[in-house]
């Protein structure tokens, strides 16, 4: 196994080389930003190949739409080959001595790689049958009197070219803003580009630029909603716009940036933390209305022992769900899960030591 350590003026740079030297195969270990003089700054990537890694077919991502047909075989194998691959570095660093991670971390993802392997040579089970609906009663509330969503509808994939992000303060819109155009740009290769709207807060501007001069990414101010439209850029495969976290009360921002939104093509995401009860959910998807969301956005699912409204607001607000953030780090600490996926998260499926992983 080779493991070599990369550096680029950004991230886009720096896994450019990664893939110059050691190809598509290479395993990313950790990523940090290094200081380079008084005030330069670059960015450390640290990469790992199997000797014997060969070609393998890139997974495509989750897919939201009915029961796909079992792989033949060979396609099975080819499906299996890159994970083998990670299998056998993972084993090859809980066996080198000296490495900053933990080996009790990297056994407890070794063996959760193994059982996934293992899940995929294994039939598909069939669906369980649907249960049966229970009659509401006239005594219920109107929250508990919900519609649930097919199970499949819990989720649903991103379908729009500019995608804005909406939501009350400190729910994590920037840093999530960040973590999708890193993916779209470094890893699907797309053209991607950032319009902020929050020069309200102090700083919302240069964190978010900030965040763009790492990924290699152009970034435009619009200093009102009325100049949104002439900043978005139909060049862009993806254009992803932040807005300023304000007070979910304050109906005539909410007014102003719907009435110069309405005729545009967004996709609107309603950020909420993770940690919201239902009552609180309810009280933002009514107060964000304004803006017609069309997709839940859940944040801080590793600050949270539990996450209910994870599986149940889908339901209850009639909203899927198509990503979901599990921590700071950029761009790893986002999912498009499952359905299967979200009821883990949302019972609690991050691990003890998976969050402490990713606090250190």
């Amino acid at each position: 196994m080779r493991v070599k350590k990369f550096e680029g003026a950004t991230m886009r740079d720096a896994i450019a080389k990664v893939k110059a030297e050691l190809g598509d195969q290479a395993v990313i270990i950790s990523t940090r930003q290094v200081r380079r003089g008084l005030l330069g700054s670059a960015i450390e990537i640290a990469a790992a190949i199997d000797g014997d890694a060969g070609e393998a077919p890139n997974l495509s991502g989750p897919t939201t739409g009915g029961p796909q047909p079992r792989p033949s075989e060979p396609d099975l194998e080819k499906l299996i080959a890159p994970l083998r691959n990670e299998l056998r570095s993972l084993r090859a660093l809980v066996r080198t001595p000296g490495e900053s991670r933990g080996t009790s971390e990297l056994r407890a993802e070794l063996a959760a790689l193994r059982s996934l392997v293992e899940s995929l040579q294994r039939p598909a089970a069939a669906p369980p049958p649907p249960a049966p609906r229970r009659a509401a009663s006239p005594h219920e509330s109107p929250r508990a009197r919900t519609t649930e969503l097919p199970y499949d509808a819990l989720t649903a994939a991103s379908t729009g070219a500019a995608v804005m992000l909406v939501g009350p303060t400190g729910a994590g819109k920037t840093t999530t803003i960040a973590k999708l155009a890193a993916r779209a740009a470094l890893i699907d290769g797309r053209r991607v580009g950032l319009v902020t709207l929050d020069n309200y807060r102090v700083g919302g501007v240069d964190q978010i630029r900030t965040f763009a001069d790492l990924i290699g990414v152009p970034v435009e101010v619009a200093e009102t909603p009325a100049a949104l439209a002439d900043l978005l850029d139909p060049a862009n495969e993806l254009t992803l716009i932040d807005t300023a976290g304000r007070s979910p009360r304050d109906t005539a921002a909410i007014a102003e940036l719907a009435a110069h939104t309405a005729g545009l093509d967004l996709e609107v995401h309603l950020v909420i933390p993770a940690a919201s009860t239902a009552a609180q959910v309810d009280e933002l998807v009514g107060r964000y209305r304004a803006l017609a969301p069309a997709r839940l956005l859940f944040t801080k699912v590793d600050e949270c022992d539990t996450a209910p409204e994870l599986a149940q607001a889908p339901g209850r607000t009639g909203l899927p769900i198509t990503w979901v953030t599990t921590g700071q780090a950029v761009p790893e600490d986002i999912e498009q899960p499952t359905p299967a996926r979200l009821l883990e998260l949302a019972s609690g499926a991050l691990t003890a030591s998976t969050r402490s992983h990713r606090a250190a």
